[in-house]
Formats: C-alpha cells, sequence, structure tokens
C-alpha cells in the first residue's frame, strides 16, 4: 500500500514536472503576441547618429517585414523574454542583408517597443538600450499603427 501511494505520488509530480516544459514555452509567446501587428518607426540612431527613416515593421507570429523606401527586409524572428534584457533574434531571409542574422534585444515601453541590434552579420548582442560610434549598435524605437 505505501509502495502505491508513493508511485502514485511521484507519477504525479512527474507529470507535473513534464507540463513545467509546455507551460514554459506559453508564457515564452506571450511577447510574440504583443508584438503581432504593423508598427511605425519613431526614431532609428545608427551609431550614435539620428537617422531619419519613414518605415513600418510588422510582425506575424514568428515572421517579420521591415519595409523602407530603399529596401524591404523580410526574416523570421526568435525572442527570449526570460533574459534580461528580453532578446530577439533575426535571421534576415530577404534584402539587402539577406543571410545574415543580428542578435538584438528589446523591451515595452507602454506603447512603444524599443529594441536595440547588432551590426548585421555579427555575433556581439547589446547589453543596453545605447547606440554609440563605439557600440556600433542601432537602437529603433517603434510605435503600434492604430
Amino acid at each position: 500500500m505505501y509502495r502505491s501511494v508513493c508511485l502514485a505520488a511521484g507519477l504525479v509530480f512527474l507529470a507535473g514536472a513534464a507540463g513545467a516544459p509546455g507551460l514554459k514555452e506559453k508564457e515564452d509567446k506571450t511577447d510574440l503576441k504583443k508584438l503581432d501587428g504593423e508598427w511605425k518607426i519613431e526614431s532609428w540612431v545608427q551609431f550614435g547618429q539620428n537617422v531619419a527613416m519613414e518605415a513600418t515593421w510588422s510582425f506575424t507570429g514568428e515572421k517579420y517585414t521591415l519595409t523602407m523606401p530603399a529596401n524591404t527586409e523580410e526574416g523570421t524572428i526568435a525572442i527570449d523574454q526570460a533574459k534580461k534584457p528580453a532578446t530577439i533574434d533575426l535571421t534576415i531571409t530577404g534584402g539587402n542583408c539577406k543571410g545574415k542574422d543580428q542578435p538584438s534585444i528589446y523591451k515595452f515601453d507602454g506603447d512603444a517597443l524599443i529594441m536595440c541590434f547588432a551590426w548585421p552579420g555579427t555575433t556581439d548582442r547589446p547589453t543596453e538600450f545605447t547606440s554609440t560610434a563605439e557600440n556600433r549598435t542601432i537602437l529603433i524605437t517603434l510605435k503600434r499603427n492604430k
């Protein structure tokens, strides 16, 4: 009797543990859902310099499209919202930087989405939301299109 109770308790524990990754996966997808939709570029700072940029960025699931006057970039994203800061990695599949990856960080600030990108093709992920000539990152602030 004692052995069967312990075995049953162990199975309940294992079932709970087996369910935990699925739960974590759902939690990890919440930011992916927040990204979904079309965003307008509010500011673009590259190597510490403000760049005038009329562009839109749209996310649908794990795919994105960045539409700029002279280039349309497409690709896929992978996010990890559990990291501090949260990470978003681009795999660029179309446009001028096709075939390159772009490690990045992101955060939501009210109705704004702030992302800081390494230069396409480099592997060093930004660690803070700044863009300077020294760190050679791209800091973009987006607002959701209404």
